[in-house]
């Protein structure tokens, strides 16, 4: 009986093993969010960064959570690198743009009509015009240093942009980033794939942050740098493609949320916060409902990804004393007996709250700091 042979020659990669590395796996099973956020930390580790277990967790749980996030800390503690990495380990893209210190208006991030009438689009615009036009991928724009100018100036029409995002189609759309620009960059929206992330030095050549910035993101400080032992650097461990269901934010709003007054972790956020608000009701600093639904939501998140809340020694890292960390305690700055007594309060409900009969460590050490900061020099803030 003849033989049919075919004229085609065939593809390599599809009788061949595929290299470590290569070619990221699909994620896409119910439940394994907990496996993905495992691999992403073997994928760092095998890249030979250094990041407690809980610091990516945080991250992935921030993204998750709302579309801005900001990571803090001293220079060198890989806060660019860090959202690099974890796009590498799940097939997401990540773009870095340096922020500028003449940046004083939106038009690099969201274009200008040059003199010959021409519009140029800004580094934000080109991304979302990408990102929208791939919506099974997510993708990470990157602020670096972005308090080296004025946050207030060049990223206030952005934020409000952030802020008026509604449920379109099961998506969160906001309105039209640039809607006096032509087609087709005045059509352009924020996508629901799209997380803006910036990175942050607190030192004498920064701005600071006002409140209406901080009540809009979450703020995860990379302060911990332990120096021993070195990473050994493991290329075998290979990237895993994220189903963008991993990354989709579902809810703006805590009333959007299923059942949600049976929920125990909305119950406890609640609990929390309220103890927290007559503490810093001393100073006006009280946190308000976009702050207590931005809480709860992440902590309803971050149970996806339980196991990953450790510390390098393996004790557990609440979510919910990160949240008072990344939400209330950098709204408290200033010196003075009021400063003070706000911050004896918060030290006084973090050693052991009676409504949710927990103690809060990360706010504790926090808070101690701060009171040393103000003691020493009769001034304190969160950042320095």
């Amino acid at each position: 009986m003849p033989i049919d042979f075919s004229s085609t020659p065939a593809d390599p990669a599809a009788y061949l093993p595929q290299p470590a590395g290569s070619a990221p796996q699909l994620v896409d099973a119910p439940g394994t969010l907990q496996a993905a956020v495992d691999g992403v930390v073997k994928y760092i580790e095998g890249r030979g960064f250094n990041f407690q277990t809980w610091q990516v967790a945080a991250f992935v749980t921030a993204v998750r959570t709302k579309p801005f996030v900001i990571l803090a800390g001293i220079s060198g503690t890989g806060k660019t690198k860090l959202p690099q990495l974890v796009a590498k380990a799940t097939g997401a893209e990540c773009r870095i743009v340096p922020v500028r210190p003449d940046w004083t208006d939106s038009s690099d991030l969201l274009g200008y009509e040059r003199l010959d009438g021409h519009f140029s689009p800004g580094h934000l615009l080109e991304l979302c015009l990408d990102a929208g036009k791939d919506p099974d991928r997510q993708y990470f724009f990157v602020l670096d240093e972005m308090n080296i100018a004025r946050v207030e100036y060049y990223f206030a029409e952005v934020l409000s942009t952030i802020e008026n995002r509604s449920p379109q189609g099961g998506l969160l759309e906001s309105e039209r980033l640039s809607p006096r620009a032509p087609d087709p960059w005045g059509a352009v929206r924020l996508p629901a794939n799209v997380c803006i992330v910036g990175t942050v030095n607190m030192d004498e050549t920064t701005h600071g942050f006002s409140r209406k910035v901080l009540d809009r993101a979450f703020v995860i400080e990379l302060a911990d740098v332990v120096l021993s032992p070195i990473q050994e650097v493991d290329p075998d461990v290979a990237p895993a493609q994220w189903p963008i269901k991993n990354w989709r934010v579902l809810f703006a709003r805590l009333a959007d949320v299923p059942d949600v007054d049976h929920d125990a972790r909305v119950q406890a956020s609640i609990t929390a916060l309220t103890a927290v608000n007559e503490v810093l009701a001393r100073g006006q600093l009280q946190v308000g409902y976009r702050v207590r639904d931005e809480v709860a939501l992440f902590c309803i998140n971050a149970a996806d990804c339980a196991d990953s809340f450790v510390d390098a020694e393996e004790t557990a890292v609440l979510p919910l004393d990160l949240c008072i960390t990344m939400k209330v305690l950098p709204r408290i700055q200033g010196g003075g007996a009021l400063v003070r007594q706000v911050l004896e309060g918060m030290k006084a409900w973090a050693a052991s709250d009676p409504g949710a009969n927990t103690e809060f460590p990360q706010t504790l050490k926090r808070v101690d700091l701060m009171l040393t900061r103000l003691a020493e020099t009769g001034f304190t803030s969160y950042w320095m």
